[in-house]
């Protein structure tokens, strides 16, 4: 059987194509949609069985509306069936994922751990932006989530947008500009935006529309960095206990976007014997979860790259 995995029509596309349950291509590209030469490298290996979605577009779409971002909700050409068809993959089944399933699986699934915790961290996937899972024997369970508007993700992003950066992009810079500030000069500033384990005081979804201070100096806006990458390591901290106090393992798989945040993770590893990421934790790597989710199947011999981001023992 050919599975495709497909994460597209975001803020980056990628395709896994696996042959009899191994996994034989993973790329991504920095693009909403997937290029030519992609798929065609992927048709090279054959045409799919099946295509498993790295979300579920109809929840996403209530989602949208619940945000009130109607004009996406209301646009049908980002159903991905729509999407496929476009792209000439016709009459081929779609098997739609949750989203941090997606996120939970690719990690899970290609670690060494037979036991761990799983922790999901991102902007917004359908709803969830938290997720904690228990992988145990094979399967995953979730024990704990924090539903939209509650996301570590949206808060770092509208706070790269408050300092004059792209959200969605620049966020790295954000994390440079943090070691070059004092973040105690807007920290409790910064707090009031959460409360507790990812619960948010307000909805950041449109960025930090109340902030009571000008910004007129690179030294402020570097201070306002350096608060936002304290808050934001603290409530990684939280999320981490809370694992520990769910799931009995001194082994952690950590996946999402919050996971490309390497000075946090600089001090997260160090409360875990053994840990385990994969070179892009983000959306990209959801196309090998959205199957692996489903089929359960172990990728130990890949070749991943170099993960750069996170230390990996085992």
């Amino acid at each position: 059987m050919i599975y495709w995995g497909i994460n597209a029509l975001n803020h980056g596309s990628s395709i896994a194509v696996f042959k009899d349950n191994d996994l034989k291509l993973f790329e991504f590209v920095k693009q909403d949609t997937l290029p030519e030469e992609l798929l065609n490298r992927a048709l090279d290996i054959n045409w799919p069985d099946r295509i498993f979605w790295y979300e579920r577009p109809w929840l996403k779409k209530v989602r949208q509306l619940y945000a009130g971002q109607y004009s996406l909700a209301m646009d049908m050409n980002e159903l991905p069936s729509l999407y496929l068809h476009k792209e000439s993959l016709v009459d081929i089944p779609i098997t739609y994922t949750p989203h941090h399933g997606s996120h939970a699986a690719a990690g899970y699934y290609t670690s060494p751990f037979n036991h761990c915790a799983i922790v999901v961290l991102d902007a917004i996937g359908e709803f969830e932006c938290a997720s904690i899972w228990e992988g145990k024997h094979g399967k995953m369970r979730k024990v704990w989530s924090r539903n939209y508007p509650n996301s570590l993700g949206l808060f770092y992003s509208a706070f790269t947008k408050l300092i004059g950066l792209e959200p969605i992009k620049e966020e790295y810079l954000l994390q440079q500009m943090s070691t070059q500030g004092d973040p105690k000069r807007y920290y409790h500033d910064v707090e009031h935006y959460i409360n507790f384990t990812v619960s948010l005081t307000r909805n950041l979804h449109k960025g930090v529309t109340d902030w009571p201070y000008t910004i007129d100096t690179q030294q402020d806006k570097n201070d306002i960095a350096a608060a936002v990458q304290l808050v934001f390591e603290n409530q990684v901290s939280s999320v981490m206990l809370k694992a520990r106090q769910l799931i009995d393992t001194d082994c952690l798989v950590y996946m999402g976007g919050c996971a490309m945040n390497s000075k946090s993770n600089e001090y997260e590893i160090k409360a875990w014997k053994h840990v385990w990421s994969l070179p892009n934790p983000g959306d990209p790597s959801s196309a090998i979860g959205a199957v692996l989710y489903h089929t359960k199947n172990r990728v130990w011999d890949y070749n991943f790259g170099t993960v750069k981001h996170i230390k990996i023992n085992i």
